[in-house]
């Protein structure tokens, strides 16, 4: 009977100790590992869902604006303090909130109107709007209302209202009054310089056209019914029943682009029309309730004015009003529906029967954080959160048909320098550059990498592989910013200037390989036994550094011979194919280099990590080396070689200064390798810095960022379902 003495009870012990401590904080290490991603997940989860968010609208205040006449325009400052309204008889109301019978102030715009029942008026609706006014028969005054805060213990806002100094007035446009008038000032945000643009339609039906202190004067054969006019001065659009005319202004001259007839392109007729934010859609508002956007395309090399989209709103008579800054729109109807759309989106964002009658005038605030109504005098304010209108589903994952464009795109332009630009936030692009390059990284590294591993595990010698493998994976320390600098400024020029050597050398390396290894086989078995280990080595490198030269050499022979002398201009001017120096090419290179040492590492691990009996087993039965490696030794290793790969992808997937510094950073949607890309990982670093917290951008930017977290999380578990299923299947062998 044997007995265990106390020290070696208390030395198992402390072992059983160490074994359940260790594997408790193992488990321990996988559950926060675990706990970890799913608080990213829901982090970024909260950041997103808010684009996603209903609009709303609630209406918190009804008051009474006393108005000489029905209000033709309204609106209120940037700070929400004060209202304001233009009625029909020209003048101008402002009153403040809450309001106060001490807090009106009214201003008699026109004078000297007994004659005309109706004086004639356009504005320009802005933070501080611009008003044009019939003052007296045939002649216009010009007047913007400002706003100024006064800080004391609390900001209060005073109106101001400015005669345009600089605009020399009267200006006689006819010696009768006047039927409609369209202002634009394109110059308003340079200054006190101001030229506004004013066209009118007189009482002999002539369109005028007065700029910088010139008119000039066009017959018309019919009545105008609305007009338009864009706010650069540019675009006039006139409506003469159901014709539609755009006129052309440039300088002090305008001229008939096109006409129009409605009635064989729209089927309700049209009773009113409006332009978006930005002056270049045209929004028609039909009798049946509904509301068409119609803006340019260029067909034939020509601008066209196109409808593009169609709404339907409401029903029957409408009004509609757009907001200053958004493609977003506010429609109330005759049965007192109120709707809130947004036109590029196409998306209604809101509806509710919130309105006793149709509005006789209707505006959004500046920031368009309210919306007001006005009816016979009883004005409704609105609060509206609608943080996110040109976000939706649609948007974000299919074509959208931009302004501008001459058909729908998926389009990624998040900034632009023009105040009119509309943000296009389509994901796809980035997504499909992210896909591009891991695709073109791993087509460059799998092969490189795998074949090295199979090599270097099964064929070379142990004593070569001790120095060859720690070698290959300290190229994996390499910052990926050394990478993506000596890319983007050394060997994107290199391959501009030479191109045909570098697809010489794509195209005539693999076939060198399999040419020297199709002369190994043929060379007779006892021959080979007697060269010494590694003796494809020697032969190997220096056929592929003759390759090299001989690429070099033929590369400019065959670019003159070929191309004209110049492959570049070759291909992107005879054949049409575009050309970026930092391009898919370059990228996939650099990348695919970045990507070998990791999938080079784990797979040759897998491999040499086969059971030698397997090996020896298979190559007693009969097989040769070959039969032996792609029958047993590669099956057995399979999982390994599988789960490399997927790392080279994740690696390839999430990598970002590479492909900041080595493309051009160019979100387009095309296979060309010579064109740039732009993958989700460097679309954030880029432009996370520039974005403004909370809005669209900043959270699509997070969306983006989630995409990549789920496409990562997917992958990877359906790769490590697929590795645990090969690893079952060959097992056994």
């Amino acid at each position: 009977m044997t007995h265990t003495s106390p020290s070696l009870k208390d030395a198992n012990r402390v072992r059983r100790l160490k074994d359940t401590f260790t594997r408790h904080t193992v488990r321990l290490g996988g559950v926060m590992v675990l706990v970890t991603l799913l608080l990213l997940f829901f982090y970024l989860l909260t950041v997103v869902l808010p684009l996603f968010h209903q609009a709303s609208m609630t209406p918190t205040g009804r008051f009474s604006v006393p108005t000489p006449a029905t209000p033709h325009f309204i609106g209120a400052d940037n700070r929400e303090q004060l209202v304001y309204a233009l009625d029909d008889s020209g003048t101008l109301t402002v009153a403040r909130r809450p309001l106060q019978v001490d807090q009106v102030a009214t201003v008699m715009l026109a004078r000297n109107l007994s004659d005309i029942p109706r004086p004639a008026m356009a504005t320009v609706p802005a933070t501080a709007p611009f008003m044009a006014v019939e003052i007296k028969p045939g002649q216009v005054g010009v007047w913007q209302l400002r706003f100024r805060a006064e800080y004391g213990d609390s900001t209060s806002v005073l109106p101001k209202l400015r005669r345009m100094a600089a605009f020399p007035l009267p200006v006689i446009l006819d010696s009768s009054a006047l039927r409609q008038l369209a202002l634009a000032v394109p110059d308003s945000l340079h200054g006190e310089n101001i030229a506004p643009v004013l066209v009118a339609v007189t009482h002999k039906q002539e369109l005028v056209l007065y700029r910088s202190g010139r008119i000039e004067r066009h017959s018309l054969s019919e009545p105008v019914d609305n007009m338009a006019l864009s706010p650069d001065g540019q675009r006039l659009f006139v409506r003469q029943g159901s014709t539609l005319t755009v006129w052309r202004i440039h300088g002090q001259q305008m001229a008939v682009r096109e006409t129009i007839n409605l009635a064989n392109v729209v089927e309700s007729p049209v009773q009113a029309m409006t332009l978006l934010a930005g002056g270049r859609s045209l929004m028609l508002h039909h009798q049946d309730g509904g509301l068409s956007q119609w803006f340019d395309v260029v067909k034939s090399g020509q601008p066209s004015l196109t409808e593009v989209r169609l709404f339907q709103p409401a029903k029957g008579t409408f009004v509609a009003s757009p907001e200053l800054h958004r493609k977003s729109i506010a429609v109330a109807d005759e049965q007192g529906g109120l709707s809130l759309l947004h036109a590029t989106s196409e998306k209604q964002r809101y509806f509710a029967a919130m309105l006793d009658t149709l509005p006789q005038a209707m505006a959004f605030s500046p920031r368009a954080q309210a919306l007001i109504t006005a009816t016979d005098g009883v004005w409704q304010w609105f609060a509206v959160d609608n943080p996110h209108p040109e976000v939706s589903v649609h948007s974000l994952w299919e074509k959208v048909w931009y302004e501008g464009y001459a058909e729908p795109q998926y389009v990624w332009q998040s900034t632009s320098a023009d105040d009119t630009f509309e943000a296009k936030l389509s994901v796809v692009p980035v997504i499909f550059g992210t896909l591009k390059v891991a695709l073109f990284a791993l087509a460059f590294a799998v092969p490189m990498a795998i074949g090295a591993a199979i090599y270097t595990a099964y064929f070379m010698s142990s004593g070569l592989r001790k120095v060859v493998k720690p070698t290959v994976e300290t190229i994996e320390a390499l910052p990926t910013v050394i990478i993506g600098f000596l890319a983007g400024l050394w060997l994107a020029p290199w391959v501009e200037q030479h191109l045909p050597t570098v697809f010489l050398l794509l195209l005539m390396v693999p076939l060198c390989l399999l040419g020297l290894s199709m002369i190994w086989r043929m060379i007779p078995r006892y021959v080979r036994r007697r060269l010494p280990d590694n003796a494809q080595i020697l032969v190997i490198i220096p056929a592929l550094l003759l390759i090299a030269l001989v690429a070099w050499q033929l590369g400019p022979w065959l670019e003159h011979l070929w191309f004209g002398g110049d492959a570049r201009r070759f291909i992107t001017h005879e054949l049409g194919i575009g050309y970026d120096q930092r391009n898919a090419l370059v990228v996939g290179i650099a990348m695919g280099f970045a990507v070998v040492p990791t999938i080079f590492s784990i797979a040759e691990d897998a491999i040499f990590s086969v059971p030698p009996h397997l090996k020896s087993g298979a190559l007693a039965l009969g097989a040769t080396h070959w039969q032996t490696l792609t029958r047993v030794v590669l099956l057995t290793a399979s999982p390994g070689i599988f789960s490399a790969v997927m790392m080279g992808l994740g690696r390839a997937v999430g990598e970002t200064m590479i492909v900041l510094m080595a493309t051009g950073n160019t979100p387009i949607m095309d296979w060309n390798l010579l064109e740039g890309l732009r993958t989700l990982s460097a679309n954030i670093a880029v432009e996370m810095p520039e974005s403004e917290v909370g809005s669209s951008h900043y959270r699509v930017l997070f969306l983006t960022a989630f995409i990549l977290f789920v496409f990562t999380f997917v992958f990877n578990t359906l790769a490590e379902l697929v590795r645990q299923r090969l690893r079952d299947k060959y097992s056994n062998l």
